[in-house]
């Protein structure tokens, strides 16, 4: 076989294995936790040697890392194509957006609490990683403050970045409330409603 081609097979077991080392992760991480689950663990899981995780990942964390840029881009990708079509108030817009977000994930709530705990103590090239994905995710309740504001529903002189910094904080903390009180997506909905509309009382024109 020619050098070209065999360059070719090698890349395509290379990504087949990547493929399988990510399925078998998510399922341990969701099943297990991220800090139950061992590199061991994932490759046996995955069919593959130890050191075959490691020509394609550096470490744990960078396998949680693309698991994580995976999912945020399936949620992300669901929030732009909706945002441009919601109704009402800067409120509802933004409990609308929140509530689907809580839907997506609340599919996947393991998987989210053991990004939560993980994101504790990562290396600093991940947390900006995920901050870089955390700063697009606010830019979409950035836009729709800018829009209230712009409408005369918001006072103009209001602290925006403080506003967002809060209610992301807010949305955050509701996970953890899911996990412990077993909260499904309606309930998290009802929720982060009542939530919402109080802090906006600080904003109101």
């Amino acid at each position: 076989m020619p050098e070209g081609g065999m360059q070719g097979v090698r890349k395509q077991q290379k990504e087949a294995t990547r493929q399988r080392v990510v399925s078998a992760a998510r399922e341990l991480f969701e099943g297990v936790g991220y800090e139950e689950t061992t590199i061991r663990m994932i490759a046996e899981r995955a069919g593959v040697s130890v050191g075959s995780v490691f020509t394609t990942f550096e470490s744990k964390v960078d396998i949680f890392n693309h698991i994580l840029f995976q999912k945020f881009e399936l949620l992300f990708g669901e929030l732009q194509r909706i945002a441009p079509h919601l109704k009402g108030s800067c409120c509802d817009r933004i409990v609308s957006l929140m509530s689907i977000a809580y839907g997506v994930e609340c599919r996947q709530l393991d998987l989210m609490i053991s990004h939560l705990a993980a994101s504790h103590g990562w290396p600093d090239r991940i947390e900006a990683e995920n901050a870089r994905r955390h700063e697009r995710l606010v830019g979409l309740f950035r836009d729709c403050l800018d829009h209230g504001v712009r409408a005369g529903e918001l006072r103009a002189d209001a602290d925006l970045d403080l506003f967002l910094e809060t209610l992301m904080a807010v949305y955050l903390r509701n996970y953890r409330k899911a996990y412990y009180e077993r909260l499904g997506a309606e309930a998290m909905s009802e929720l982060i409603e009542k939530q919402v509309k109080l802090i906006f009382e600080g904003l109101r024109a």
